[in-house]
């Protein structure tokens, strides 16, 4: 049986990841393709990961930068061992809404742990397991908050950091991108939403022809 395609979505808030993964799921199962969708912190199929997300998100914490580091990796460690590598090696295409690259712009550079710390504590946590592709939709932190404002999305204890935080995410995710051309596609995300979908379809359907799974 074929290896799995690993594909992340990352990106600031308001990007629209979400929408843009659950419509790109239904388009690759037209063709056929097996599709698991799941999305971190926490994880579609792993109790413990969802337990540890709660505590993340909880406005109610009070969480060091350097404890919230560690419970992202406990969570994506217990992702990863039970629901990420199980779906690869059946062949199917995961789709995960963020992954180890939203700590290293969110922990490294919005909590300014540094990139490298948190490289180091996620090694043991991803066990070699890295994605195939990640699509970055990239805007405006301003703008992105203020859809989720528009839409009466819930905001959690990450999204009601000040404005400077998400704009030195941003910008940690934009020099990651810049350093892993290859691996990280930048795709304007404050573009319509239909130009977004097929932008982001255009390049996993490149990626999966040279060796995707169905």
């Amino acid at each position: 049986m074929n290896k799995g395609f690993f594909l992340v979505l990352e990106g600031c808030e308001g990007t629209g990841k979400s929408t843009v993964i659950k419509w790109l799921k239904i388009e690759l199962e037209k063709k056929g393709y097996n599709v698991h969708l799941t999305r971190e912190p926490g994880g579609n199929g792993s109790l413990v990961a969802e337990k540890i997300r709660d505590i993340i998100l909880d406005k109610n914490n009070n969480i060091f930068p350097e404890t919230e580091a560690l419970l992202f990796a406990a969570s994506r460690a217990q992702h990863v061992r039970e629901v990420i590598k199980p779906h690869l090696n059946k062949g199917e295409i995961v789709i995960c809404d963020r992954f180890v690259y939203s700590s290293f712009a969110y922990q490294g550079g919005g909590r300014k742990l540094k990139v490298e710390n948190i490289r180091k504590i996620n090694e043991l946590a991803i066990n070699e397991c890295l994605p195939d592709l990640i699509l970055l939709l990239d805007l405006e932190p301003s703008i992105g908050l203020q859809r989720k404002k528009q839409t009466r999305q819930d905001f959690n204890r990450l999204d009601d950091e000040i404005l400077p935080f998400h704009q030195k995410v941003r910008e940690t995710y934009l020099n990651l991108a810049q350093e892993n051309p290859k691996l990280i596609i930048v795709i304007n995300a404050e573009k319509p939403l239909e130009e977004v979908k097929k932008e982001v379809y255009q390049h996993v359907e490149k990626r999966l022809r040279k060796g995707g799974s169905k």
